[in-house]
């Protein structure tokens, strides 16, 4: 067995990527740009050209905020009364993360002790009874556990920024009529 000196010349992209992330953070390259301070994420591609990234934060401070409903609804049914409007569907809603910075989501994950990129196929169903000579809407909302978090630098322990994690547990219908 033959041992090889390390050299940067042999060296993959992504080991040179990381000692400059590396130097740059210690203050031995020119100060970062303020794109850079709002990020907790380091993007490169390996030696094979797929897309990494490495993790330059910590997620602290994780606080549950309650039950919040989306903003789009994902199912809706409409009918002129007198008639009951019945809402049956399998639909599938996503978890998600939001931040003003750049941050991966691996470390969120294991902050808010889901995965923040899961999508989950649920069934639904509700239903509304509609007045005579009335045009009546039902629609469907996916509703998320809400936590907040921050996310401070890993070597200097500054507070980089905040942002939300969102986990579907179910729906909630809203019904109108005119």
């Amino acid at each position: 067995m033959t041992k090889r000196a390390f050299s940067p010349v042999r060296a993959g992209r992504s080991s040179i990527v990381i000692l400059a992330l590396v130097a740059g953070s210690l203050g031995m390259a020119a100060g970062p740009s303020s794109a850079a301070q709002k990020s907790c994420a380091a993007r490169y591609k390996d030696e094979f050209g797929r897309p990494k990234a490495h993790n330059l934060c910590n997620i602290k401070k994780v606080k549950y905020l309650g039950l919040r409903t989306g903003k789009n609804y994902i199912a809706v049914v409409q009918g002129r009364g007198p008639m009951t409007l019945t809402l049956t569907n399998m639909e599938t809603v996503s978890n998600t993360k939001s931040s003003s910075f750049d941050v991966t989501a691996g470390p969120v994950s294991a902050a808010v002790g889901f995965d923040v990129t899961k999508s989950r196929t649920k069934s639904m169903s509700g239903s509304w009874t509609v007045p005579k000579n009335k045009f009546g809407t039902l629609k469907a909302y996916p509703v998320y556990k809400a936590y907040s978090f921050e996310a401070y630098g890993k070597f200097d322990g500054k507070r980089v920024g905040k942002g939300t994690a969102l986990k579907a547990v179910g729906y909630e219908y809203k019904h109108s009529v005119k």
